[in-house]
């Protein structure tokens, strides 16, 4: 994988069992979307479709599988994060969907090899 940093936009997604919460922030750091749609390949579609050469990080999970494939599958580049290896998702006090999203994509536009499985 190349190291992208600073020159794609980012797309956290937290996932849920029936939506999931989407941050997309660009190449500053900057939040510049936020959405909450149903999980669903439409409700993807609706978030997929807008960006090109996204950079999407994706919590391990029940969904990650079919979510992750559909992702590549608009030409993103798709990581699969365990929470446990980011402590900042996994221990943090404020932990909701929302903000949970967005530490997703912070953390892909900094350093992508955090996230690793």
């Amino acid at each position: 994988m190349s190291d992208l940093t600073g020159s794609k936009r980012v797309l956290g997604i937290d996932l849920s069992d029936s939506k999931f919460e989407a941050c997309l922030i660009d190449q500053t750091g900057e939040v510049v979307e936020r959405q909450q749609q149903r999980l669903t390949p439409s409700g993807l579609a609706r978030v997929l479709d807008r960006e090109e050469c996204l950079r999407v990080v994706i919590e391990i999970g029940t969904h990650s599988p079919w979510v992750s494939r559909i992702c590549e599958e608009y030409g993103h580049e798709t990581l699969v994060a365990n929470p446990r290896q980011v402590s900042l998702i996994h221990k943090s006090a404020k932990k909701n969907d929302r903000n949970d999203a967005e530490k997703l994509a912070r953390v892909g536009r900094l350093d992508p090899k955090l996230l690793a499985p």
